[in-house]
């Protein structure tokens, strides 16, 4: 957090791509992890966004430092930590930490998805009740600012449609208030995995469905979660406007 209150040169900021971002704090969390993980699990693996990768059999890491960096470099409140654990393949564990709010978010397959605010006792989320577009609040987000003439199309009828449309700047905050209940569902396309694998897990484990745009088993970067009452209505819109 005090590299957030430092001034924008102070950051270190740099372009990776022609809009996208990474900052000091983005090298100096993912060193931070991947400290961690070789000190308490040295035959884990690891995957992290900004290129750390640790070799591992059984278990790996995937980690985003900071999802959000855009809005972090600006200033703006809002981005997360995303830290998800796989084993053989599967994400087991799932952890979204939102400093500025100090709200961590975790799931454990099988065990539910779990808040806790300012280090208060644990509390169990469950996706909202929402069964109808014109009631819901929806997040949606462009991936490097860059809407292509696709994305704009999957939008227009969501903004027509439904309560209101977020653009947070943070897939993995967009997920987790999927599993909070505070978003109804959530969809962007063109995603890595580390920005909504701890995510898509606290969806599932809030009782919310995940897919990608069509319908599928996510292989992709394209993702639509939801409460799972929206999830058809939604993945229609998407279906008719692509």
């Amino acid at each position: 957090m005090s590299i957030f209150s430092e001034e924008a040169a102070a950051k270190e900021i740099r372009l990776k791509g022609p809009t996208d971002l990474v900052t000091r704090a983005d090298h100096e969390v993912e060193a931070l992890i991947a400290r961690r993980v070789r000190e308490t699990y040295p035959d884990h693996g690891l995957l992290a966004e900004e290129g750390t990768v640790l070799p591992g059999r059984e278990y790996r890491w995937i980690v985003d430092p900071l999802d959000g960096t855009t809005n972090f470099a600006h200033g703006v409140p809002w981005f997360a930590v995303s830290i998800a654990l796989e084993q053989l393949g599967e994400v087991v564990l799932g952890v979204v930490y939102h400093p500025v709010l100090d709200e961590l978010f975790v799931a454990e397959r099988g065990n539910g998805a779990w808040l806790s605010t300012r280090g208060a006792d644990f509390i169990r989320l469950n996706v909202s009740t929402t069964d109808d577009l014109e009631s819901a609040l929806l997040g949606t987000g462009f991936w490097g600012g860059e809407p292509t003439a696709r994305d704009v199309a999957i939008a227009r009828p969501f903004l027509e449609r439904a309560r209101g449309v977020r653009n947070m700047g943070s897939a993995a905050i967009h997920l987790a208030y999927v599993a909070a209940g505070r978003l109804d569902g959530f969809w962007e396309a063109r995603l890595n995995l580390w920005d909504i694998a701890a995510g898509i897990l606290l969806v599932e484990e809030a009782g919310g469905r995940v897919t990608d745009l069509e319908g599928r088993l996510l292989r992709s970067g394209d993702i639509l979660a939801s409460n799972a009452g929206l999830h058809t209505a939604m993945l229609q819109v998407i279906l008719e406007a692509r």
